[in-house]
């Protein structure tokens, strides 16, 4: 069977018909991005809603880091290798010059650093919890401690190139201890009666 050749009432038609179809598409089109783009700005205004603010009664990650507007680390807390917490406080060139922790045994110790990473100050309990303050010079040698002693009593030493002075509360010591010679007692008040 042969075709009918179309005439021009087909075609005017045929193309009425397409250009309804084409403006039907481009509506479809236009609707379908523009639900796109709202459903996209809905997305990106709520993470960043949600991302100022977080309400919930409990939080558990491994590492929390503090972070400044430009990005840079300036606070961590985190566990040691051993499993116990760490508080490190950094400072603009991303050192940490403040650590807070607890050993392994669970006393808690404070170590004020330089900006080399040594410790210069350490406050911190012995197994016995009695407190102990540890002054170090820039060499990392201690310089000079204060602490309760097993007696409960005031302990001090003063550490310096020259030898130590020990000075102990709880029998009236005085002690100094050279570098190039013996230890000197000196006598005290409560020593002489």
């Amino acid at each position: 069977m042969l075709k009918a050749e179309p005439t021009l009432e087909n075609l005017a038609s045929h193309i009425q018909r397409q250009d309804q179809l084409l403006k039907a598409l481009r509506w479809s089109v236009l609707g379908a991005t523009i639900m796109a783009s709202a459903a996209i700005l809905t997305s990106l205004w709520h993470s960043s809603v949600s991302a100022g603010t977080v309400k919930t009664k409990t939080l558990s990650v491994e590492t929390i880091a503090l972070r400044n507007d430009t990005g840079k680390i300036v606070a961590l807390i985190s566990s040691t290798s051993e499993g116990t917490p760490h508080i490190s406080l950094f400072d603009g060139r991303e050192k940490v010059r403040l650590s807070i922790g607890l050993r392994q045994d669970g006393a808690p110790s404070v170590s004020l650093l330089d900006t080399e990473q040594g410790s210069r100050a350490v406050l911190s309990l012995n197994d016995h919890q009695d407190a102990s303050l540890t002054m170090f010079n820039a060499g990392k040698l201690p310089r000079a401690t204060l602490a309760v002693d097993a007696a409960s009593s005031g302990h001090m030493v003063l550490y310096g190139t020259g030898g130590g002075l020990n000075l102990s509360a709880s029998d009236g010591r005085v002690q100094w201890n050279p570098v190039n010679g013996a230890a000197q007692n000196f006598q005290t008040g409560r020593e002489s009666k």
